[in-house]
């Protein structure tokens, strides 16, 4: 492989990968930025995550009760009247 297609093969790694990186043609170096991210943010995007799922479930249970209430026969309809 040459080397610039090692640099090319690379650059498409760092790409698709989605990495905060660089390259140094210079030195032939590859410098990764720091994608640390604090706790107290990790905890924020786990709870809007959980929030949305839960918002999610909620809507589709109340979509089934409302599906299934549809489809039960109406108390009148069950009840012998007597006329015939």
């Amino acid at each position: 492989m040459t080397p610039e297609e090692a640099e090319r093969w690379i650059v498409n790694l760092i790409r698709n990968a989605r990495l905060d990186a660089k390259i140094d043609s210079k030195l032939g170096h590859v410098v990764m930025g720091n994608n640390a991210v604090s706790p107290y943010q990790q905890v924020i995007e786990k709870t809007k995550s959980l929030s949305f799922r839960s918002q999610m479930l909620a809507m589709n249970i109340e979509k089934k009760m409302a599906h299934s209430n549809r489809n039960e026969t109406p108390n009148w309809a069950a009840q012998d009247s007597g006329f015939y």
